[in-house]
């Protein structure tokens, strides 16, 4: 299958890089760069997409074992060999035998990997305290179920013997396999505190009060970071 050169209408094979007339490099050709494959291998190695680019399928391995890390020994010492490279080998293996001197689309790939790793720190910077955020507001939120379910009990209780009941006098819920310490209930008011690995320190804290519209219910004693809490609960 040939082609034509669009600069000097000289009939080349499909796959030729250049133009063996007038050396233009041709559209459908895509260069790759061993300094743009070197700064993906060490900014994604992890991942394997410096092999990705090359067009090589083994780059899934890097994709199934990144957990491991070993991926990034391995990206970091392929982005030094690449850069190590002699170009013209590399055109050879990479680019169909390109003349060395040839660096069509260099500069682009370097600026779109750069930009690319940049935009990742970023939205990464940006994305993992948001999401740590939400997730140990989520753990609080479980806290905050158990302890509502507890309510009702306190309150029956202090309405049967006219005062506020401790742990003892309550059937209180097991922590067993929950995210929770431990919950406990001193003179009505029901504190929980989470367990150490939720790394969430500090209690939550229900303070009861009697009125003669009944029992209502208090959390802005809790000591959590307030960022963790929901509104109500937050100090003034």
């Amino acid at each position: 299958m040939t082609k034509q050169c669009p600069e000097c209408q000289t009939s080349l094979e499909a796959e030729q890089p250049r133009c063996t007339n007038c050396g233009l490099i041709q559209d459908s050709f895509v260069y790759k760069s061993r300094v743009a494959a070197a700064i993906m291998a060490f900014s994604f190695g992890l991942f394997g997409l410096h092999r990705f680019y090359l067009g090589k399928w083994w780059g899934i391995l890097y994709l199934l074992f990144f957990w491991t890390y070993i991926p990034v020994l391995i990206s970091w010492i392929e982005g030094i060999v690449f850069l190590c490279s002699d170009q013209k080998k590399w055109n050879k293996k990479y680019n169909q035998g390109l003349s060395a001197g040839s660096e069509k689309g260099t500069v682009l790939l370097i600026i779109f990997a750069l930009v690319f790793t940049s935009s990742i720190g970023i939205i990464a910077a940006i994305a993992l305290p948001a999401y740590q955020d939400y997730t140990k507001r989520a753990k609080v939120a479980s806290a905050i179920s158990v302890a509502k379910s507890t309510m009702p009990l306190v309150e029956q209780y202090a309405y049967d013997h006219q005062r506020w009941p401790e742990s003892d006098d309550l059937t209180l819920p097991s922590t067993n396999g929950s995210l929770m310490d431990s919950i406990a209930v001193n003179n009505g008011t029901i504190v929980v505190i989470m367990r150490a690995d939720t790394h969430i320190d500090g209690y939550l804290a229900y303070v009861p009060s009697s009125a003669d519209s009944g029992i209502s219910w208090s959390c802005r004693e809790s000591t959590i970071n307030a960022r963790y809490l929901p509104p109500e609960c937050r100090p003034e």
